[in-house]
C-alpha cells in the first residue's frame, strides 16, 4: 500500500510558521545604531562622566576610537559612503547640492542618485529581514525584504516608506520624520522641547518594530544630535549650564534604547555604532559666491540672482556648498565661456587667489587649501586622466581652516555673517563603535566602516 503525506490543515501552517519565528527569536542579529554628529571627544567624555551608563558597557567591551568622514563632510555623502562602502565618486552623492550643467539647475540628490547597493538592499538580496529606520539617502525608499523609512530630505511620509501600510501605523504612533528646525531660528527653548518629541517618538517606535519581529538587520539612524549641535555647539563648548543640562537630557534619552537592544538582543548578535562626522564651533559663514563676484569671477545677468541659470555667460566660476568650485567651462556648463585649452590655466588662477580669502571681520585667513577635485574624487590611478568635459566631481574643493563654514547660496548681498547657527561639521573627530577585532580596530573612516559592516553581515548570514 503506497503511503501518503497527510495533508496540512491552515492551523498546521500556523504552527510551523510560529515556530519558525520561535527559532529565528534565538538566532543573531545585526545591530546599526547611527548617531548624526556626535564627536568622539564628547562621547567619550559622556561616558566618562557615566552620562550614558548602557553604553559605557558596551563600549566598554568593543573597540571605540575616532574615525573620519568624507570630504567635505557632509551628512548625505558620508551616510551613503557606509551604506555602500564607496567613496563619494562611487555612489555618486557628493553633497545635499548637485547641479546639472547642461541645463544649468541644481537639484537634491537622493537614493535614486546612487550606484551602488546599500547594507539594506545587500540583506534582503541575501533572504534576510531588514528594519531600516531614518537613514540619509533612503529616500525614496528602495524594496527591502523588511521596512524602509526614509531619514531627513524625505517629503512625506506617505512617499517616504517601504512598504506604503506602514504608513498609518507611524502616524498613529505620531512619528516625525524630522524635527522643525525653523523654530531654532525664533525660539530655541521651543525647538528643543521639539526635539525631544521627535526623539521620544522615534525611539518608542524603533523599539515597537524590533520587538515585532526578529529582524536580522535592524538599523536606526538619531537625527536629533546634529539639529542640537548646530544650534548650540558653542555654548555647549564654553560650559554653558543650562545647554549642558540639555545634552545630558537629550544624550540621556538615547541610552536606554541602546541599553533595552542589548538586553534583548540573542547570543552571538553584533552591536555597531558610528557618527558620520564630528563638531565644531561655527566661527563665521563665508559667501563664496559674494566673494567670487567681488573678485569679478562671477557675473550675474538678474538683479537678484536666485538659480544657476542668471549666471552671466561671461563668468569664469561658481560655488556649490560647501566650497566646490566648478569653472564655468564651455562645452560643459551650457552658457559656459571658460575654453578648455584656458582650463589649467584658470584653475591655478582661482587657486592663488583662494589662498589669499581672509576674513572680512577680523582679517584671518579662512582657507587652508585648496585641491583638485579628482585628487579628492577620483581613484588614484585615474587622476592623470581627468577630464573637465566629462567629470561630475568639482574643479576645485576649498577645505577651510576650523571654524569657517564655505556657503554656496548664489547671493547673500554680504561677504560673510554669524547666524542662529554656531556649530558645524568637522571632517575628523566622528566615533566608531564595534565588535571587538582586529578587522574593527582597523577601521579609519566612514566608508572602511561601511565596508567592515558589509564583511560582518555576509560572515553572519
Amino acid at each position: 500500500m503506497m503511503w501518503h503525506p497527510p495533508s496540512l490543515s491552515a492551523w498546521d501552517f500556523r504552527l510551523i510558521r510560529n515556530y519558525r519565528e520561535i527559532f529565528r527569536m534565538s538566532e543573531p542579529r545585526l545591530y546599526v545604531i547611527g548617531l548624526d554628529g556626535v564627536p568622539f571627544t564628547v562621547l567619550r567624555d559622556f561616558l566618562d562622566q557615566g552620562i550614558m551608563p548602557r553604553l559605557r558597557e558596551l563600549a566598554g567591551r568593543s573597540v571605540f576610537r575616532s574615525i573620519r568622514s568624507v570630504q567635505p563632510p557632509l551628512s548625505a555623502p558620508a551616510w551613503a559612503s557606509f551604506l555602500t562602502g564607496r567613496p563619494p565618486d562611487e555612489h555618486s552623492v557628493m553633497s545635499f547640492t548637485e547641479r546639472d550643467p547642461r541645463a544649468m539647475r541644481w537639484f537634491t540628490p537622493d537614493a535614486r542618485q546612487l550606484t551602488a547597493p546599500t547594507l539594506q538592499e545587500m540583506a534582503s538580496d541575501m533572504g534576510r529581514r531588514v528594519f531600516s529606520m531614518n537613514f540619509p539617502v533612503t529616500y525614496p525608499p528602495k524594496p527591502v525584504n523588511g521596512v524602509s523609512i526614509c531619514g531627513f530630505l524625505g517629503k512625506d511620509l506617505e512617499s517616504g516608506v517601504y512598504p506604503e501600510r506602514e504608513v498609518p501605523l507611524l502616524k498613529q504612533r505620531g512619528y516625525r520624520i524630522d524635527s522643525d528646525v525653523a523654530l531654532a531660528r525664533h525660539d530655541l527653548p521651543a525647538f528643543i522641547n521639539d526635539l525631544k518629541t521627535v526623539l521620544t517618538r522615534r525611539l518608542e517606535t524603533a523599539m515597537y518594530y524590533h520587538d515585532r519581529e526578529p529582524w536580522d538587520l535592524f538599523m536606526v539612524h538619531i537625527m536629533e544630535t546634529d539639529r542640537l549641535h548646530h544650534f548650540t555647539y558653542e555654548a555647549f563648548q564654553k560650559g554653558d549650564e543650562a545647554i549642558r543640562d540639555v545634552y545630558h537630557q537629550l544624550y540621556g534619552m538615547i541610552d536606554p534604547f541602546i541599553g533595552a537592544l542589548t538586553d534583548q538582543a540573542p547570543p552571538g548578535s553584533r552591536f555597531l555604532l558610528l557618527s558620520d562626522h564630528g563638531f565644531t564651533v561655527l566661527k563665521r559663514e563665508i559667501y563664496l559666491n559674494h566673494w567670487l563676484w567681488e573678485q569679478g569671477f562671477l557675473r550675474f545677468n538678474h538683479p537678484r540672482p536666485a538659480h544657476l541659470g542668471h549666471i552671466h555667460p561671461a563668468s569664469v566660476a561658481y560655488s556649490l556648498y560647501p566650497g566646490r568650485l566648478y569653472i564655468h567651462l564651455k562645452g560643459r556648463e551650457a552658457s559656459g565661456s571658460v575654453p578648455p585649452d584656458k582650463y589649467e590655466q584658470t584653475r591655478e588662477t582661482l587657486r592663488r587667489a583662494l589662498t589669499g580669502l581672509r576674513d572680512p571681520v577680523d582679517g584671518a585667513p579662512v582657507v587652508a587649501e585648496v585641491l583638485n577635485g579628482e585628487d579628492v574624487y577620483a581613484p588614484p590611478g585615474l587622476r592623470a586622466w581627468h577630464d573637465p568635459l566629462t567629470a561630475a566631481y568639482p574643479d576645485l574643493l576649498v577645505i577651510a581652516r576650523e571654524g569657517y563654514d564655505l556657503k554656496g547660496m548664489l547671493w547673500k548681498g554680504k561677504p560673510a555673517d554669524k547666524t542662529v547657527y554656531n556649530g558645524m561639521h568637522s571632517y575628523d573627530n566622528a566615533f566608531w563603535i564595534a565588535p571587538q577585532t582586529e578587522k574593527a580596530a582597523a577601521v579609519n573612516d566612514i566608508r572602511e566602516a561601511g565596508v567592515f559592516t558589509a564583511h560582518l553581515l555576509t560572515e553572519m548570514f
